[in-house]
């Protein structure tokens, strides 16, 4: 009994003292500081699968390219709070797109992302997102016919256009439960040298 009753006391203490650190952190004057908010946030880092439904020419059947992306956005916060700028790296391969016909591609762009928190105070809550984004596409291990010749390899400008829904799993990590994307590119091919595709990803992000 002897032994039982400093455990017993021991866990009282932890018990009594857990709702002081779900509520918040206190200052050295002892008052309660207010919970974090989503737009405390200053970096998001996601990671996400992709499957893009794609076209590699006006003539050609469309086809899923699957692949993989990172990207990281950087929140302003204060009055532009709702403002960032994000960078998207992306990478997808797929083969036997056409009989002896495959494709890789890896593409870099940046640009800006406005986020609306819809319930701010909510920990659990649902953050919607639009975006725009500018840079280059880089494809490689398939046919790019030109003018004069046909390369194994080709790169191109690129825009996207988009926007996607985030659930808050915890204070840190979220749940990208769906990102929607239009992505232009201007890779040769043997009609107009012109991609129209759609981007479909879902992940990981993580709150800093």
């Amino acid at each position: 009994m002897k032994n039982i009753l400093p455990v017993c006391a021991t866990l009282a203490m932890v018990l009594g003292m857990t709702p002081l650190g779900a509520v918040g952190q206190t200052s050295a004057g002892g008052a309660p500081q207010p919970a974090p908010t989503p737009e405390s946030d200053k970096f998001d880092v996601a990671l996400n699968f992709t499957y893009k439904v794609a076209k590699i020419a006006s003539t050609t059947n469309r086809f899923v390219l699957p692949g993989g992306s990172l990207d990281a956005a950087y929140n302003f916060g204060g009055k532009v709070k709702a403002l960032g700028l994000v960078v998207d790296i992306n990478g997808e391969s797929k083969s036997n797109i056409e009989p002896g016909v495959n494709l890789t591609q890896f593409s870099v762009m940046g640009g800006a992302r406005y986020t609306f928190h819809l319930v701010p105070k909510n920990p659990h809550a649902v953050d919607l997102y639009g975006q725009f984004l500018g840079g280059g596409v880089f494809a490689s291990n398939s046919l790019f016919p030109g003018p004069s010749s046909t390369t194994t390899s080709a790169n191109s400008s690129a825009i996207q256009l988009g926007g996607g829904a985030n659930i808050r799993l915890t204070r840190r990590i979220a749940l990208r439960l769906l990102e929607a994307d239009f992505i232009a590119t201007h890779l040769p091919n043997s009609t107009n040298s012109r991609q129209y595709d759609i981007r479909f990803s879902n992940g990981v992000v993580f709150h800093f």
